[in-house]
């Protein structure tokens, strides 16, 4: 049996993003006998840190090891020098220049996949930036996307040959993310939910490119008795508590529940998930939300419709497009078994096609496919 397979993880943070609990998703579940990992932030720790230090995972911190110094390729370089991993895998634009490091110093094997999309599809991008992403793409010996929407998105973007980005969505844990009747009714308790009262809900980073504002505005004019709960934080929170403080009548109707620990406890105590969000890959938290058995409205956009089916396995309205996420949500409020229905088929949907075991299959198979075989393979990955 041939040595465990070192992977360097190079990610900008492990905050409580999609993409840092994907990761994190991916580590815990991949063989230990196979596969060592190596996760090296450019910029921060954040809270994934402490999951990954539980798995027994090295976690290096280059700004705070550098500290003072711009990210710059040689720094890279060095810490691939001392890891000495078998693949380096590089994660969105903000760790890409790990792409020419590992080809630098050519001792490794190298990935750079694409998550998701800092702002609007239909922001231009700097030239030099597109220049720059093809160039590693060409050096990288695989391209990944997490969805087909981002393969298109970039391949048209830089020119890149198409057939060589592979896409490998993401996973969702069934072990983690389940309905469970007992936890949805002691949450809405502690919530103060009252019986028959309508449930909203989102999580995510209070960006802009989530647009939560667009949510906001879609309850204002949503009839009836409801709650909305969103969890998260991020540099919007200031401008959506002044859009509730605006209204009076929200005082005991909306909630940010900030960043928290229990989003599995607090999905069961909904009975509608929304992702307004402007751009996506593939959504961790719509994929958390299926698995729970919730029916979503999402966003016409990026990775979206690949996951939820319109009218089959939840709904999908237009960016921005409050009136239609009003009717939506309206719809839903009226009719219990209209929830039951799609929420029924979420949860089908995503246990059939992105299941986390599908994901740490494929990745794991990418991962060892990068290494030579036969005899001399010991040799070569010791």
């Amino acid at each position: 049996m041939r040595p465990a397979i070192r992977i360097l993880h190079v990610v900008d943070s492990l905050g409580k993003g999609g993409l840092e609990n994907g990761l994190a998703n991916l580590i815990e579940r991949m063989d230990p006998q196979r596969f060592e990992h190596v996760v090296l932030t450019i910029r921060a720790l954040g809270e994934n840190a402490a999951r990954l230090h539980r798995e027994r995972v090295r976690v290096i911190c280059l700004e705070k090891q550098e500290k003072g110094l711009p990210v710059q390729t040689h720094l890279l370089a060095r810490q691939i020098r001392e890891i000495q991993p078998h693949v380096v895998h590089s994660r969105n634009w903000g760790t890409i220049e790990a792409v020419v490091a590992a080809w630098w110093v050519r001792s490794a094997a190298i990935v750079h996949s694409e998550h998701g999309l800092e702002s609007d599809v239909n922001i231009t991008e700097p030239w030099r930036r597109r220049r720059f992403r093809r160039l590693a793409y060409t050096l990288a010996d695989r391209v990944i996307a997490v969805s087909h929407q981002l393969k298109d998105f970039h391949t048209k973007r830089t020119g890149f040959p198409a057939h060589r980005v592979s896409v490998i969505h993401n996973g969702v844990d069934g072990r983690r993310y389940y309905p469970d009747a007992e936890t949805r009714a002691s949450v809405r308790r502690e919530l103060g939910v009252r019986p028959g009262q309508f449930c909203i809900g989102s999580v995510g980073n209070l960006s802009p490119v989530k647009d939560h504002m667009t949510l906001l505005r879609a309850v204002e004019s949503l009839p009836g008795d409801w709650r909305l709960f969103i969890v998260g934080k991020g540099p919007q929170l200031s401008n959506l508590q002044a859009f509730k403080d605006s209204r009076p009548t929200w005082k005991d109707r909306v909630s940010f529940l900030g960043g928290s620990d229990r989003v599995t406890q607090l999905l069961n105590a909904l009975d509608v998930y929304v992702l307004p969000s402007i751009s996506e890959g593939i959504a961790n938290s719509l994929l958390e939300a299926m698995a729970t058995g919730l029916p979503v409205v999402a966003t016409a956009s990026g990775g979206n419709p690949e996951v939820v089916v319109d009218g089959v396995s939840g709904t999908l309205f237009p960016v921005g497009d409050s009136a239609c996420l009003s009717d939506q949500l309206s719809a839903l409020r009226a009719s219990e078994e209209l929830r039951l229905a799609l929420g029924r088929r979420a949860l089908q949907r995503v246990r059939e096609s992105f299941s986390i075991e599908s994901m740490v299959r494929s990745y794991g198979e990418m991962y060892e496919g990068l290494l030579p075989t036969g005899p001399s393979a010991a040799k070569v990955v010791a």
